[in-house]
C-alpha cells in the first residue's frame, strides 16, 4: 500500500519482499491463460534508487550500466522458467498470491534499527530440540482444535518455575475450576478429547480465548492487551525454582508413557541431547496421532504431580538469596472479604486432604511433608547431574499410577528410602560390613546416613546443601609439628574408614586443610553442614583410631539397620 499514513521501514526481509515483488512483476507482464491479474504489481515499497531504475525495466532489452543488475538478473532467471508448468500453472499461481502471507513484527518508536538489526542476525538462538519435538509432534494432530490444545499444554508445562495451574489458566479461574476441579489442587481430565473441549468451553473468559477467537497477529495482540487479571492472580515465577530444565522433564514423562516396564537407569534415556532422537523413536507408530495425544495428557498431569509431589528451591523475603528447599503444593484460597475473587495458595503437600487454605506464608509444613522433603534432599544434592536423577522417574511413575490423594507420604518415603537402600546395598557385604574405604565410598552413604541420623535426631528441618568432597577428619597428611602436639594417635590404616570421613563443599574442604580434628570441629558453619560431621565434632578433642572405629561402626550399624527395614 502505498499511502501515506501505511509506510513502513523495512529492517529486515527486503531480499525476500524483492523475490516476491519480481515473481508478481513477470507474472502481471505474462499471465498464465485464463488468468486475470491486477495492473499494477500489488507489492510496492521504496528501494535505492539504482534499484528502483531497475524495476522500471524490467522485461525492456534495454539495461543500462546506472541500475542494479541484481534486479535485473534476477527477473531474467525468473524468465528462464516460462515453459515450466510449474510456473505457468494458475494453481501455484493463485497459491502464492493467496496463501503466502508476509507477517510484520512491529518495533517501539526509538528503536536503534542498526543495532536491532545486528542482533537479530548475529545473536539469534538457534532452533531447540524441544521447538523441534513439539512441531513434529504437532504435526501428527490432524485437527486445527487438537493442535492449538498440545501448543496451550505444552507451553504452559516448559514454565518449570511457575505451577502449572497457574500457568495454563492465567487469570482465568472459571477455567481452572474445570481443569483442577474445585479445590485447583489435581487435573480432571481423563482424556486428550476432554482437554479439548474444555479448552474451548472454558476459553470466552480471560486471555484463554485468544487460543479460539484469533483470526490474525492483531487481533491476538488486542485481545491479550485487553486482557486483565486481579492482584491475587498475579504469578510470581521469582519464587520457585525447579530441579529440573523442561526439556529433561520431557524425558522423564516419555519414560512414564513409553518405558513403562523398563527401570534400567541408561544415562542416555535422560540425555537432553537426545531429544529429538528419543521422541522419533516415540512417534514412529502407525498409531502416531494417537499417542501424540496421550503424551499430551501425561505431559499436563505428571506437571501437576511433579509440582506437588517434587521438591523445588524456595526463595522469600525469610529465605534469602540462597532459599531453601520446598515441597508444597498449589491449592485454592478462601476468598478474602473485598477481594476480587478466588487466588491460589502455596500449603505443604501433605496432608493431602482439604479443598481450600486459609494461610500462604509461614511454617505450615507437617511433619510428614518435612520428612519427604528431606528425604528428596539428600537424593537431589547426591545425583547432581540430570542425567542421573532416575528417581524422579521412579516418583513420577508411581504417582502416576492412581489418583494423587493416594500417594501417602508413608507410600512415598517408602519408595524413594527403597531406591536409596538400593544403592548403598552395593557396598555392604553380607555381614554389614562397609566394603568401600577412603575416595571410594559413593556419595549416596554420605547423604542417606546424613538423613537417616536428622529423622533419628528428630531434624526434619536440616536443610541439605550441595557437598561434593570427601573430608578426612583426621588429615591424611596432617602438619608434623601439630601432629608431634596432639595427643591421640590415628593409625594409617585407619585414616580411610568411614569413620574418620565427611562429605564437605570443595571450599569447606579447602578451609580445613590439614588441620587436626580439635581444630575443624571450631568450624561451625561447617559441622552443621552434616550431621555425621556434627557427631564426630563431638569428640573433635579426643579424636584418634579408638573413636574413628567406634564412630565408625555405629555409623555403618545405623545402614545396616535401615537396610532391614527393606
Amino acid at each position: 500500500d502505498g499511502s501515506a499514513e501505511s509506510l513502513l521501514s523495512i529492517i529486515d526481509g527486503q531480499q525476500r519482499l524483492t523475490t516476491l515483488h519480481l515473481m508478481f512483476e513477470y507474472i502481471r507482464k505474462s499471465p498464465p491463460n485464463g488468468m486475470t491479474l491486477p495492473v499494477a504489481n500489488p507489492l510496492r515499497f521504496e528501494s535505492r534508487p539504482r534499484a528502483q531504475a531497475a524495476f522500471n525495466l524490467l522485461g525492456s532489452m534495454m539495461t543500462p550500466v546506472d541500475v542494479d543488475a541484481g534486479v535485473i538478473n534476477g527477473f531474467r532467471i525468473i524468465s528462464q522458467y516460462e515453459r515450466s508448468p510449474a510456473l505457468r500453472s494458475p494453481d501455484v499461481l493463485r497459491f502464492i498470491l493467496d496463501k503466502v502471507l508476509v507477517v510484520r513484527v512491529g518495533l517501539p518508536r526509538g528503536t536503534d534499527l542498526n543495532r536491532y538489526f545486528e542482533v537479530m542476525n548475529t545473536r539469534g538462538e538457534q532452533l531447540q530440540q524441544q521447538d523441534i519435538v513439539k512441531a513434529r509432534m504437532m504435526a501428527k494432530l490432524t485437527d486445527d482444535n487438537a493442535r492449538s490444545t498440545f501448543a496451550w499444554v505444552w507451553d504452559a508445562c516448559s514454565r518449570m518455575d511457575v505451577y502449572v495451574q497457574m500457568s495454563l489458566t492465567p487469570g482465568n479461574t472459571g477455567l481452572r475450576d474445570k481443569l483442577f476441579g474445585p479445590d485447583w489442587a489435581w487435573p480432571q481430565a481423563d482424556s486428550f478429547a476432554s482437554l479439548v473441549n474444555c479448552r474451548l468451553n472454558g476459553a470466552g473468559m480471560g486471555p484463554a480465548a485468544v487460543l479460539r477467537r484469533a483470526e490474525s497477529i492483531d487481533d491476538a495482540i488486542a485481545a491479550y492487551a485487553k486482557a486483565t487479571s486481579s492482584a491475587e492472580e498475579e504469578e510470581d515465577p521469582e519464587r520457585f525454582s525447579s530441579v529440573i530444565q523442561f526439556p529433561v522433564f520431557l524425558l522423564h514423562v516419555l519414560r512414564v508413557v513409553h518405558e513403562a516396564g523398563s527401570h534400567e537407569e541408561d544415562e542416555d534415556s535422560l540425555d537432553d541431547k537426545r531429544l529429538v532422537k528419543q521422541f522419533t523413536r516415540y512417534l514412529d507408530s502407525d498409531s502416531a496421532e494417537k499417542r501424540v495425544q496421550d503424551f499430551a495428557l501425561a505431559l499436563l498431569r505428571c506437571r501437576v504431580l511433579f509440582d506437588a509431589f517434587v521438591l523445588k528451591r524456595e526463595f522469600t523475603l525469610r529465605t534469602g538469596d540462597d532459599g531453601i528447599w520446598s515441597l508444597k503444593r498449589l491449592v485454592r484460597g478462601v476468598t478474602a472479604k473485598g477481594a476480587k475473587g478466588p487466588s491460589p495458595r502455596y500449603v505443604g503437600t501433605y496432608p493431602l486432604s482439604g479443598a481450600v487454605a486459609t494461610e500462604d506464608e509461614g511454617d505450615n509444613d507437617s511433619e510428614a511433608s518435612k520428612r519427604v522433603r528431606l528425604l528428596q534432599a539428600a537424593l537431589r544434592v547426591t545425583f547432581t547431574s540430570p542425567r542421573t536423577m532416575h528417581w524422579l522417574t521412579l516418583l513420577l511413575r508411581f504417582a502416576n499410577k492412581d489418583h494423587p490423594t493416594k500417594v501417602t507420604h508413608d507410600r512415598l518415603v517408602g519408595l524413594l528410602e527403597t531406591y536409596a537402600r538400593g544403592k548403598i546395598r552395593a557396598v555392604l557385604d553380607e555381614q554389614g560390613q562397609l566394603t568401600a574405604r577412603g575416595f571410594d565410598v559413593p556419595r549416596i552413604v554420605f547423604t542417606y546416613l546424613d538423613y537417616l541420623l536428622a529423622v533419628r535426631d528428630g531434624k526434619l528441618d536440616f536443610q541439605f546443601t550441595f557437598r561434593n568432597s570427601i573430608e578426612h577428619f583426621y588429615p591424611q597428611h596432617p602438619d608434623a609439628e601439630l601432629q608431634a602436639a596432639y595427643a591421640q594417635l590415628v593409625d594409617v590404616v585407619d585414616r580411610d574408614l568411614f569413620g574418620n570421613l565427611a562429605l564437605v563443599t570443595v571450599r569447606d574442604n579447602s578451609k580445613f586443610t590439614n588441620s587436626l580434628p580439635h581444630v575443624k570441629a571450631e568450624f561451625v558453619h561447617i559441622v552443621e553442614q552434616s550431621p555425621k560431621l556434627g557427631e564426630m565434632a563431638k569428640r573433635g578433642a579426643t579424636w584418634g583410631s579408638e573413636a574413628i572405629r567406634a564412630h565408625h561402626r555405629d555409623m555403618v550399624a545405623v545402614l545396616w539397620l535401615d537396610m532391614a527395614r527393606s
